[in-house]
């Protein structure tokens, strides 16, 4: 265990305090913003490469000192679960620069589960849930340490709803995202990112996977087969659809990340809001080359990337 970067009180307790083994592997965050938990009974493993974020994050969930552990890379904080004990499950919180959150549960996390937790580290009155095309997806304001807690008769589980037009981003864009992202756009497949990022599994009828590769793959699909009653096909994406390039610029007050690519002469905008994102491609692209996807990322949850011909200067 690598303490070298704790301060002398971590370090004495560190020492003293030996952070169990989980028997599931604990994931490698790849965003500041992220921070992923793993409850495992009542033992609560955070990680993340921002600090503060698992630290804060690992203060709403655990009760008594926790520990810290600075690994090359990433941070890992261990605690106590506050909830109940015979709870496991594992889920990813999205800190956004506002100080909304997002909470994506992990394969067969509990709703129960992810209830709770949406309600031990969201200010009271401000969390809303949505299902989403891979579960219920809790949003809302993120609580800090020491601020009041939602009481037990509001913590219990709601019924699904989407998040009322006043706590859209600013910019006055209706706030369209996940699964309603997919409906307003049509979408016929569904494209989940692998390796890192830059490749992508494309699943539907074979028609409109074939179609949709053509616009968002670059060169051949490295692999295409029938998946039971639906096709597949993996590629890697071309440059102008991956999430992050040179020239990015963002986020913006709407949460969007965009840059212009010289060379291909490609614009592109990256966000989780659907109509935030294609007002911002249409600023700079042609808006009749413009293509819109969903994508869905498995440690960020759901969110949209359109990219065009830049503009003539």
């Amino acid at each position: 265990m690598d303490i070298r970067q704790l301060g002398e009180k971590e370090k004495a307790l560190a020492e003293k305090v030996k952070i169990p083994k989980s028997k599931a592997g604990l994931q490698r965050p790849l965003s500041e913003r992220q921070a992923f938990l793993l409850i495992e009974k009542d033992n609560a493993w955070i990680t993340s490469c921002n600090r503060e974020l698992a630290e804060t994050f690992c203060a709403l969930v655990t009760r008594g000192a926790p520990v810290t552990v600075v690994k090359t890379g990433r941070v890992i904080v261990w605690g106590i679960y506050a909830g109940e004990p015979e709870e496991t499950g594992s889920i990813v919180l999205d800190r956004k620069p506002d100080g909304r959150f997002k909470l994506v549960p992990q394969s067969v996390t509990p709703k129960r589960l992810l209830t709770r937790v949406a309600h031990f580290v969201g200010r009271p009155s401000s969390v809303t849930s949505e299902e989403g095309q891979h579960g219920l997806v809790f949003r809302g304001e993120l609580r800090s340490p020491g601020e009041p807690i939602e009481t037990e008769a509001t913590a219990q589980e709601p019924e699904p709803k989407v998040a009322p037009a006043a706590e859209a981003p600013t910019g006055g864009f209706e706030e369209i995202t996940g699964a309603d992202a997919l409906a307003a756009l049509g979408q016929k497949v569904t494209i989940e990112l692998i390796e890192r990022g830059v490749k992508v599994r494309i699943r539907g009828k074979q028609a409109d996977c074939e179609k949709t590769a053509q616009r968002i793959l670059q060169g051949s699909p490295t692999v295409a087969s029938e998946q039971g009653a639906k096709y597949m096909i993996e590629g890697n994406l071309s440059k102008s659809f991956l999430t992050k390039g040179a020239n990015q610029q963002g986020p913006d007050a709407n949460g969007v990340y965009t840059r212009e690519d010289g060379s291909e002469r490609t614009f592109t905008a990256v966000g989780e809001n659907l109509t935030a994102v294609q007002a911002a491609c249409r600023t700079g692209c042609r808006e009749d080359t413009m293509f819109t996807i969903v994508v869905n990322d498995r440690s960020a949850g759901q969110f949209v990337i359109s990219s065009g011909r830049r503009r003539s200067v």
